[in-house]
């Protein structure tokens, strides 16, 4: 494995933080985790259960070095995160496990040691592997419908080689690690096959393709499991399930009949309540982000409202809609106070006066400084007439992003009237004109959409 060599040039040092500790609890049941973070983002790391509950946060000692004791834990999947970036890691009771990652390359840098560290390494190995093919399947997209078949079975045979020589060298691995395992490898296969059958349908003349082939994996798969949903190859594997599904009804994606449909195929195929409130939230933020006009259209809310039985959810989803009302498409932008680069308190309209403007406010809760500064960047280098503002809604005056020049890094008092349309505290983003009049209250970042339209503002 390609971590195993790291694993192993920072083992002896970082052991030491455990031989003591371990020694003395041998026969009590705690398990350890610990470690060290290089440039750390903050000065703790929290440990999360797969309802990403904090089980509990541990702070960094001055070396940037932590020791995280457990009593009782059980075994299985769990979440750690540093900053505004995570990673997952599997316990079981009387582990004494180690991780060592670079916070300005998380998941390459991160090599586990200790006990059993070979689980977490084959883990974190198979992710970077499923990260690289997606991006190579892209030009197999293309390929006609036997072709693709060939090419994903000559990486099941792959994947299959790869867990049985894991068996053969880790023979006591538990079934419970041997699941989460085969999810990892074969899941974001499953994913890509529902997807090319997804493709082919939205094309304007789809091809004769053997679709019961492309979803023969469904009879073996559960789409239900509460403790799995946190796990991303598992989690965008059962939306890409419930997405073929509505697809075959042939609606326009971009309508809000879609929102429906989507909303209605979770209440039908979602058993658990709590599992479907989760879905139900997160289909509506995203279709909600990623439409070309943002507003929610009353049927989706109406169907979210009744299918979800979270009440905090409601209202949450609830201070987006006002959120939204606050800021107006083809009205004046409100004229907030915010923190400039230098310090000084001024208002909105004074800095963009004149300039078309993305105004960018950040939540540092739901999204890295990593993905934030290339997003920017990736904008500001192709829109060099357009002013770009990335304002940190966290009242947060130090919480600045190292790779974003610090001319564009802004920050609201906690008493600016901008809270008066964040209260959601979800990210947005705002166009608006060289005469202060705003275009698009609410996108997203991420969106490919809004590149026409800063390009409009100009």
């Amino acid at each position: 494995m390609p971590g195993l060599n790291r694993m192993i040039k920072y083992l002896v040092p970082l052991l030491s933080i455990f031989i003591v500790s371990c020694t003395n609890n041998k026969k009590e049941n705690y398990t350890y985790l610990g470690g060290k973070i290089i440039n750390p983002k903050a000065d703790y790391i929290t440990l999360h259960n797969h309802y990403e509950e904090v089980i509990d946060s541990v702070k960094l000692n001055p070396d940037n070095t932590f020791t995280g004791t457990f009593k009782d834990i059980k075994a299985g999947l769990y979440l750690f995160k540093h900053g505004a970036e995570f990673q997952y890691v599997f316990l079981e009771p009387q582990d004494s496990l180690l991780l060592r990652l670079n916070t300005w390359d998380f998941d390459e840098s991160l090599v586990f040691s200790g006990s059993n560290a070979e689980r977490n390494n084959a883990l974190i190995e198979n992710f970077l592997i499923n990260e690289k093919q997606v991006k190579d399947f892209y030009k197999y997209y293309t390929f006609e419908s036997e072709s693709f078949l060939s090419t994903v079975d000559s990486l099941k045979s792959l994947k299959k080689n790869y867990i049985e020589n894991f068996k053969n060298n880790y023979p006591e691995t538990s079934d419970k690690f041997l699941d989460v395992l085969n999810i990892v490898l074969y899941y974001p296969l499953y994913t890509k096959l529902e997807t090319y059958a997804i493709n082919n349908r939205l094309k304007s003349e789809p091809t004769q393709i053997d679709e019961p082939r492309f979803v023969s994996h469904r009879d073996e798969l559960d789409i239900n499991s509460d403790s799995l949903m946190f796990f991303s190859p598992y989690r965008k594997y059962v939306y890409n399930n419930i997405y073929y599904d509505v697809y075959e009804k042939n609606i326009k994606d971009e309508s809000d009949e879609f929102t429906v449909a989507v909303l209605e195929t979770v209440n039908k195929k979602i058993d658990s309540q709590e599992l479907k409130n989760r879905l139900l939230k997160e289909t509506i933020i995203r279709h909600f982000y990623t439409k070309k006009s943002c507003g929610l259209n009353k049927k989706a809310y109406n169907a979210f409202s009744e299918f979800s039985s979270n009440d905090a959810d409601k209202e949450e989803i609830a201070c987006l809609l006002t959120d939204v009302k606050h800021v107006p498409k083809n009205r004046l932008i409100p004229n907030f106070k915010l923190y400039t680069p230098q310090g000084s308190m001024e208002k909105i309209r004074d800095i963009i006066k004149g300039n078309s403007t993305v105004i960018y406010f950040r939540n540092k809760d739901y999204s890295s400084d990593k993905w934030v500064a290339s997003r920017m960047n990736y904008l500001i280098k192709k829109h060099p007439s357009v002013d770009f503002l990335v304002i940190n809604m966290n009242e947060d005056k130090n919480e600045y992003i190292k790779d974003l020049n610090i001319k564009h890094q802004f920050y609201l008092h906690k008493e600016s009237d901008a809270h008066k349309f964040l209260t959601s505290k979800y990210p947005r983003m705002v166009l608006v004109n060289n005469k202060g009049i705003v275009k698009n209250g609410f996108c997203a970042l991420s969106s490919k959409k809004i590149e026409k339209q800063i390009t409009e503002l100009q």
